[in-house]
């Protein structure tokens, strides 16, 4: 479905941007569609076509696009302070913006775009977007977005957004290698697909909380704690491995219960020496 933007829409959501004319907008404006289409194709897909399926996802879209394209286009404008906002510079008379101000409000920009990029795949698990390659390579981890991040790991600041996430993800694939060591890539692979289904059953619900935990652990650096958090995962692995049928399938799970043989008198096999 095709989203439709105004500058009512755009500074509704840009309320930096309010202005007593179109100046800012009339810049914007050109630059939407373009943004549109790479967000369809990195992150929607297929859903690009059906936004009005999920409640709340037309939204966030919208939204994102508005954002993105004002953060990616904040840079190239002259703005000016005005009472309302930021305009753009049309005349000598009128003084741009200073660089800090400019700066902090890019920023800001930025962080909104951020936090509604992790909006929009809230809204999208759970949904059919989640068997796609978008859904893929959006979720490669447990934790997908900044709240989750937040959630189980300790920062000095709550100021927490997508662009740490993307910081901490090469720790997060090294700690969820260290699982998957442990429990198996099957079973692992499993948690990871009920994330992007949002289809977790109880016991899984809990493995995926204790597998956050040490992926927390260790971007924390906390090894005495991580280290004890894999025990604990290995345990309630084995503990639930009858509800956990693709670890109890997995080639790790059948080499750690392997017995070697016991050669026994009473056995028809029996080997004497």
């Amino acid at each position: 479905m095709a989203i439709t933007f105004s500058q009512e829409i755009f500074e509704k959501i840009c309320s930096s941007a309010t202005n007593s004319t179109a100046e800012v907008y009339d810049m914007i404006a050109p630059h939407l569609d373009d943004t549109l289409q790479s967000i369809n194709c990195v992150l929607l897909g297929d859903m690009a076509d059906k936004l009005d399926t999920v409640p709340g996802l037309e939204q966030a879209v919208t939204k994102l696009v508005c954002l993105r394209t004002y953060q990616e286009q904040i840079p190239q404008l002259d703005l000016v302070l005005t009472p309302t906002g930021f305009g753009v510079v049309s005349n000598q008379n009128l003084a741009p913006a200073s660089a800090d101000r400019v700066k902090n409000l890019l920023q800001q920009v930025t962080n909104a775009a951020e936090d509604t990029y992790d909006r929009c795949l809230e809204l999208l698990v759970g949904t059919s977007w989640a068997d796609t390659a978008q859904a893929r390579i959006n979720i490669p981890n447990l934790m997908y977005t900044a709240k989750q991040l937040k959630m189980y790991v300790d920062f000095p600041s709550a100021d927490v957004h997508r662009s740490k996430l993307l910081e901490f993800r090469t720790k997060m694939y090294q700690a969820e290698e260290k699982i998957r060591q442990h429990v198996s890539a099957e079973f692992f692979d499993h948690i990871l697909e009920q994330a992007r289904h949002n289809a977790f059953t109880k016991e899984e619900s809990a493995m995926a909380d204790y597998m956050c935990k040490f992926i927390g652990f260790c971007i924390a650096k906390n090894w005495s704690a991580a280290k004890s958090m894999l025990e604990r995962i290995e345990n309630y692995a084995e503990s639930k491995v009858e509800v956990f049928t693709s670890y109890k399938d997995s080639e790790a799970y059948k080499v750690k219960h392997f017995q070697t043989y016991q050669n026994e008198k009473n056995d028809s096999t029996y080997f004497w020496g």
